[in-house]
């Protein structure tokens, strides 16, 4: 059989994709996966027990805007990388100032507060574990975007298991920020950071052996 023949019989069966299969698919298989998450966190680990007067801090949502910020560049760099060819090229300006907000806003933290109050601010009491449990929270999730690249087609796998990893471990921060006691924005900065760049880690790990055709 000529080549031509053979592209053409492999190819005359084909049917276009919807418009916005991809976003769905991605949709369909994240949802399972936070509340798989948030399962992990609340009969592992527990709400805050002062969460009602905790929604009341503006550390609290900044610690829950954070993380939700961050999954929203990993998720948009996703669906660009999911294609063939595609290079999310601007993820790591995004990632960046998100990080570099973040930052400030603790440094305010840092200059409105006792000098005394500055180790609570930057390791509470959690920091040895905080990463770890992050890293936990964002399995199932990972997992469930593991499932969406290999139902896609990216040729960039380095860039997809890291993308992966940061939009898993920034979507089990924001389920743990809900069980998570601490309020320092610095704490935040270093250790919800560290847990989240440790998931994007070993996303890019993995990629190969996971997203491999």
């Amino acid at each position: 059989m000529k080549t031509d023949d053979l592209i053409d019989r492999l190819a005359s069966n084909l049917q276009p994709v919807p418009p916005g299969a991809l976003g769905r698919l991605l949709a369909f298989l994240l949802i399972p996966g936070i509340l798989l998450s948030a399962a992990v966190i609340l009969l592992g680990h527990g709400l805050r027990p002062d969460l009602a007067t905790a929604i009341y801090l503006p550390a609290f949502w900044v610690k829950s805007i954070y993380p939700l910020a961050l999954a929203m560049a990993a998720i948009t760099a996703l669906m660009v990388v999911a294609r063939p060819g595609g290079n999310p090229s601007r993820l790591g300006i995004a990632l960046f100032a998100i990080y570099i907000a973040l930052v400030a806003l603790g440094l305010w933290q840092l200059h409105s507060s006792p000098a005394e109050d500055y180790p609570r601010l930057i390791f509470g009491i959690s920091a040895w574990f905080c990463p770890f449990i992050i890293l936990v929270s964002a399995a199932p999730i990972f997992i469930a975007i593991t499932v969406f690249l290999r139902r896609s087609a990216p040729t960039n796998l380095p860039m997809a298991g890291f993308a992966a990893g940061l939009a898993a471990g920034s979507l089990g921060a924001w389920t743990y920020s809900w069980g998570c006691i601490e309020n320092g924005l610095p704490f935040v900065a270093l250790w919800y950071s560290s847990g989240i760049a440790l998931s994007g880690l070993a996303g890019l790990i993995l990629s190969r052996p996971l997203l491999r055709w």
